[in-house]
This record gives structure tokens, sequence and C-alpha cells, in this order.
């Protein structure tokens, strides 16, 4: 524990092993997205968990927070275009891979502000905790996604489980090493359930599709011809009309299922009231003998349509 104690507080982070640093996390990086197998732990070249492990790590050990905010941000300046760069001599795209770097220079600039507050984890009180929990919720939320696909199919995607498992490690690694009271370690957990309460919530509220397609109005049927679009069962799936644009001037309907294998109706009326059509609509899964495919299914939309009324 002593030597992980050290990691978060013991180092003279110094520029050269900023920069050391960076460049070393980005040649890693680039080796696991190159590797023709994946063993790629927790998403280090697509996702967040060892890269606010790493942010931590400078964080903690810096002694100012306009310091931690500088050294952390120009470790992100240095490794994330590095890692393609790395990748470029081997890959049909070559510089071109750079056109993935934006979202990750955004998240750059995000470094500078984010490092300085979180320098404050450094100081005693409860404030701490809350201010390491999004960076908590995070992990909590990838582990989340990477643990129920790894126990799923196991044990042909071991590498979901084992890297659900490393954030929970992570989780539990800096609640007991960076924070160093009790009450800071139970604020960063309920500020941490609050976030991921939050999230559901939002989820409930917007009720997102596990499943989308769309379908074209039949020739006989224009949009102005449709007043409403009645679904059997909202809670299963959301009808509507897609909009139109230049390149394709047909309107569709945008068909969602919001939950798998279900099944209801949806009906078109027209302004008089009339039925212009009727679709049986059903998300079913099926079978896929992909070896890609983890899950060893996927989902999709059947659409029948009834007889014209």
């Amino acid at each position: 524990m002593k030597y992980l104690k050290k990691l978060f507080g013991g180092i003279e982070m110094t520029w050269l092993r900023v920069i050391g640093f960076a460049v070393i996390s980005a040649v890693w990086s680039a080796v696991l997205l190159l590797l023709p197998v994946d063993l790629d732990v927790a998403g280090m070249g697509s996702t967040y968990p060892w890269w606010i492990l790493f942010a931590l790590i400078i964080i903690t050990n810096c002694e100012k927070p306009l310091e931690a905010a500088c050294k952390t941000f120009v470790f992100f300046l240095i490794s994330q275009p590095l890692i393609y760069i790395f990748q470029a001599p081997f890959s049909e795209l070559g510089l071109r891979l750079l056109r993935y770097y934006p979202p990750w220079f955004i998240m750059t600039l995000l470094t500078f502000p984010g490092a300085w507050l979180g320098w404050q984890v450094r100081k005693p009180g409860i404030l701490s905790g809350v201010i390491l929990s999004p960076m908590l919720y995070l992990i909590t939320m990838i582990g989340y996604d990477y643990l129920p696909r790894g126990i799923l199919a196991f044990p042909h995607n071991l590498i979901s489980l084992v890297s659900g498992i490393f954030c929970a490690a992570e989780y539990v690694l800096l609640l007991i090493v960076i924070l160093h009271e009790n009450k800071q370690r139970i604020a960063a957990i309920c500020a941490t359930i609050l976030l991921i309460a939050g999230t559901f919530l939002i989820l409930l509220i917007m009720k997102p599709s596990v499943c989308g397609t769309v379908k074209p109005l039949p020739e006989s049927i224009s949009a102005e011809d449709i007043a409403e679009i009645a679904v059997a069962d909202p809670k299963l799936f959301r009808v509507q009309l897609s909009e139109k644009t230049p390149d394709d001037p047909k309107t569709y309907l945008q068909i969602d299922a919001l939950k798998e294998e279900c099944s209801t109706e949806a009906v078109l009326y027209g302004t008089d009231g009339q039925v212009l059509k009727r679709y049986q609509l059903v998300c079913v899964r099926k079978k896929d003998d992909n070896p890609a495919n983890e899950y060893g299914y996927y989902v999709a939309i059947e659409i029948t349509e009834t007889d014209d009324p």
C-alpha cells in the first residue's frame, strides 16, 4: 500500500517526467490498438479509465493547482496526437488517422480547468470526495458497460470481463489511496450514486432506443396526409416522421424499439380520421455467428404492413 500511496503524492513530477510519461503512454496505447488481437484492457485506446488514472498521478504529485493544470494539459496535448501518429505507418489511412483526434483535443482543453479543480482532492474535508466523484462516476459507468458484456459472453469475451474488474479495482484504489478520511470516501460514494441516479433518470425520460430503422411511406401517402401516428404501446416503440433532406426528398417513418423482444401495432391516421396504413412492429433477437459479435446475436426490427383499410 505504501508504494501506491507514493504513486499518488510521493513522486517529484518534473516536466521531463511528464513528457516522458506522455510519450510512453502514447506508444503503449498505439501498440495495443495495432495488435491483431484485442488486449486493450479497459479501452486505453478509446475510453477514459486509464487516462483518468494517469491524470490523477500527475495531479496528486504537483504542489500547486496551476502546476497540476499545466502539466496535465501538456501530458494530454503530447500523448493523444502521438497515439495516432505512431499508428500512421501501419495503417492504410496514414496520417489521416488524425481526423479522429478532434474529440480528444476538446477533452485535452478541458483537462486544464479539470486538473486545477482536481488538485483540490489533496485537501482535507468532504469537498475532496465530491470533487473526485465525477471521475469515479466515469469509471463506474464504463465498468458497468464492460462487466455485463464479459459475463454474458463468458468465456468468449474475457477482455470485457477483465476490463470491468479493472474499473472496479480502480474505483476502490482511488477511494482508498487518494482520499484519506472516511467522510471523504462517504461523500465521494454518495455523490457518485447521485450522478448515476441522475443519468438513469435522464435515460428513463429520454427513452433511448435499443434498435432503430426507417421505412419509406407508400407512394400513395404523403406526410401532409398524416394527421396522427398512433402506437398501441408507446412504451415499446416510438414512431415518427423523419425530416426530408435535399439529397433524399422521400419521407420516412423513423421506427425505434425501446425494448428488446417486443411487439406492437402502429397506425397512420389521415386528416379526416380514416386509417391510412397499419404496421405490425416486432423487435427480435437474431442469432449472429460472427465471432466478432461478443453477444452472439443482434437486434432487429421486423415491419409487416397489414392490408390497406
